[in-house]
């Protein structure tokens, strides 16, 4: 994670979105709030609606723009890495120090978000080894479990998977692109990604996606279909991805399910039209949205190792 401090001094300035939020009410006390009057994040900015700011002008639409944008960036890494601030006081230093009225020194500020930094540091790694802990036990429970499933296999490198359709004779190598439509559950049924929901095919190059891809794809042709159980070290390892809207997020240590269809080989003339196959029933509609992380980091090249990985994959009967 990386640190609050620089964090902090990044996007302090989002409390110019909210400093309206104070400056519109009554004045009935000009003394600062002692910690025993400390109210929660919620006591100010709900009385925000009776006295909204009217925008007039460009300057102030593009001044409210900013605040906007600043707001929902604290927003989004707060809730990442599981913050709570009391906004009351968060305004009320902002607030205070830009009229040169602040209560803490430069050298406080700096020795209490040192202090906040590591507490933070501290309870984000604790909640990263619990993570851990209980994603591996998941894993393990949830692949011991289906390598008992009719028709499952495992590789050498730990991979399960389940041919559910062979395809053609076409199969893909690991220096290929293959078109294809897929859906990435974690182990407790949640979705994280699905090129079904996006209502449009995705298309990796193989040397450039998890390992569990690049050796799993390899195993179907073209027009096959199959299901990926991949363990951590040939998925995202101890990495981490916040969920997407309405997508469960990928913890460290977490055990994926895929289920992909490769519609084609790029490139290849005997591709079968991608329009012939269809949604799974259980997919929601196709929405406009930015595509989540998950999907991205498929993308992203892995170790140098990947690029190597041209040879087809040798199975053995699960255990």
């Amino acid at each position: 994670m990386k640190s609050l401090i620089k964090m902090t001094l990044v996007s302090s300035a989002i409390a110019l979105a909210l400093v309206g939020c104070e400056k519109n009410k009554p004045a009935e006390n000009n003394t600062p709030a002692t910690t025993a009057e400390k109210v929660t994040s919620e006591s100010n900015c709900p009385e925000i609606p009776a006295n909204k700011v009217v925008i007039s002008t460009d300057a102030q639409k593009e001044a409210y723009a900013l605040g906007s944008s600043f707001a929902t960036y604290m927003k989004s890494n707060l809730e990442q890495n599981q913050i709570q601030i009391d906004t009351d006081y968060f305004i009320h230093g902002f607030d205070e120090t830009f009229r040169g009225e602040a209560q803490l020194t430069k050298e406080d500020v700096k020795t209490t978000l040192n202090i906040f930094d590591k507490r933070i540091q501290e309870e984000s790694k604790a909640r990263f080894e619990k993570q851990k802990a209980d994603n591996t036990l998941a894993g393990e429970q949830f692949r011991a479990e289906f390598a008992k499933q009719d028709g499952v296999k495992q590789t050498k490198s730990g991979l399960l998977y389940q041919i559910i359709q062979e395809g053609s004779e076409r199969h893909p190598t690991a220096n290929d692109t293959v078109i294809v439509h897929y859906t990435g559950t974690l182990t407790d049924g949640r979705k994280f990604d699905s090129s079904y929901d996006r209502g449009e095919t995705a298309t990796f190059p193989l040397n450039g996606v998890i390992k569990g891809w690049t050796e799993g794809i390899q195993l179907i042709g073209v027009g096959g279909k199959i299901k990926l159980v991949v363990p951590p070290d040939l998925a995202y390892g101890d990495q981490s991805f916040p969920g997407q809207e309405d997508k469960a997020g990928i913890e460290p240590a977490s055990t994926l399910v895929f289920e992909v269809e490769l519609l084609g080989i790029n490139d290849d003339n005997n591709n079968p039209e991608p329009q012939k196959y269809q949604e799974p029933q259980e997919s929601q509609e196709p929405q406009e949205s930015q595509e989540p992380q998950a999907s991205q980091e498929l993308q992203e090249h892995q170790d140098s190792q990947n690029s190597q990985e041209s040879q087809e994959p040798q199975e053995e009967p699960a255990n």
